[in-house]
């Protein structure tokens, strides 16, 4: 059985590190503080998390489950299809300069992120539920996602409604390229805050009701990972300094998931061999995974788009025209490839992740993840 404890390594993965780090920057880090010092440790940050946390997705489609991309249309899809439209739009921005195509697919980006992010967080509940053998019918499960969704798009929306204060009206620029709000009507915004209120107090009703019938307490894993996504998404918890580092609390609460699949699969890939051999084969083929994932993250993130910004190919988009481009079409394909990858259908994420050894996962329950 998982551990229960708000103290266990799982709790601070999946979202108990950004939780008290919300509360410590809060507590000790002026709003006005210079970002700098920020920005330096978020990039190496990233190196260690979010670099292969993408990136890991990509060696998971395109290596462990490469002979499903022509076999299945959903692998076909995240595959080949929707990288080749985006590749091609973005390839096609960056040929002629178009500022304005760019910014729709940065429009784009933020959007599907966020989606991301829900339904990540979505999975670290009812995964780590299902783990303890605690199953939410369709119903509650339908409201949770409302209550993620609504705290989500209420903070994307405080960067597209139009403010009946015209100071707040501004545009910004996302590595040089000229973003734009799109100045969806206020009362939008104020939408949200109501519907994430009337769920929230709904969930917590269910909660409760569960616990008065038969004691159950839902798993601390997912309530790290729910209350995380407030920490993130609520405006009024809303850090600069923060803000630098919520990319890298979202990673390593993906990189939790990625480590039980792989620990499990490659220990039941070499459950025959014993000793050095075990060992060996441990090292190569999780170590391998990993090592695999941080080397491809270097060189997309840094390495390959920084190496063509410093040949000025692309004037007309800022400084930094290829990173900018590179980073959109992984963070905008890793949210196709995830939604290929990490379904109960899944026969691999149903065999090592969603019913670990430990225990069982329900016949009926149909969990999604990242």
């Amino acid at each position: 059985m998982k551990s229960d404890s708000y103290l266990s390594v799982e709790v601070w993965m999946m979202g108990g590190l950004s939780i008290l780090a919300c509360v410590l920057t809060w507590a000790f880090v002026d709003r006005n503080a210079p970002l700098l010092g920020a920005s330096q440790l978020a990039f190496s940050l990233a190196f260690i998390a979010n670099h292969p946390h993408f990136l890991s997705s990509y060696v998971l489609l395109y290596g462990d489950f490469r002979k499903n991309i022509l076999r299945h249309p959903r692998y076909l899809w995240g595959g080949i299809v929707a990288p080749a439209f985006l590749g091609g739009a973005i390839i096609t921005g960056l040929v002629t300069e178009d500022r304005r195509l760019m910014a729709h697919i940065i429009t784009a980006m933020f959007f599907l992120v966020g989606w991301h992010y829900v339904k990540q967080v979505f999975g670290c509940v009812i995964v780590t539920s299902a783990q303890r053998k605690q199953y939410y019918s369709l119903f509650e499960r339908r409201v949770l996602l409302l209550n993620l969704f609504a705290a989500w798009f209420m903070s994307w929306l405080t960067n597209q409604v139009e403010y009946p204060d015209p100071a707040r009206n501004t545009n910004f620029s996302f590595y040089g390229i000229d973003h734009y709000r799109l100045n969806l009507p206020y009362w939008s915004l104020q939408l949200t805050f109501v519907i994430t209120g009337i769920t929230l107090a709904a969930l917590i009703a269910i909660h409760v009701n569960r616990y008065i019938k038969t004691g159950a307490k839902p798993s601390a894993p997912g309530v790290a990972a729910f209350v995380a996504l407030y920490a993130w998404y609520l405006p009024a918890l809303t850090h600069p300094t923060f803000g630098y580092f919520i990319p890298f609390f979202h990673s390593i609460q993906y990189m939790a998931f990625v480590w039980v699949l792989k620990r499990n699969q490659v220990a039941d890939q070499i459950k025959n061999l014993s000793g050095e051999a075990w060992r060996r084969e441990w090292i190569n083929r999780l170590g391998g995974f990993f090592l695999l994932a941080f080397v491809l993250g270097a060189l997309t993130f840094e390495i390959i788009p920084k190496g063509l910004d410093s040949q000025g190919w692309v004037a007309g988009l800022g400084s930094s025209p290829f990173t900018a481009a590179f980073l959109l079409f992984i963070n905008i394909h890793h949210y196709f490839i995830d939604n290929v990858i990490w379904r109960s259908d899944n026969p691999v994420v149903k065999q090592y992740l969603f019913a670990p050894s430990s225990s069982q996962t329900h016949p009926n329950q149909s969990p999604s993840a990242a």
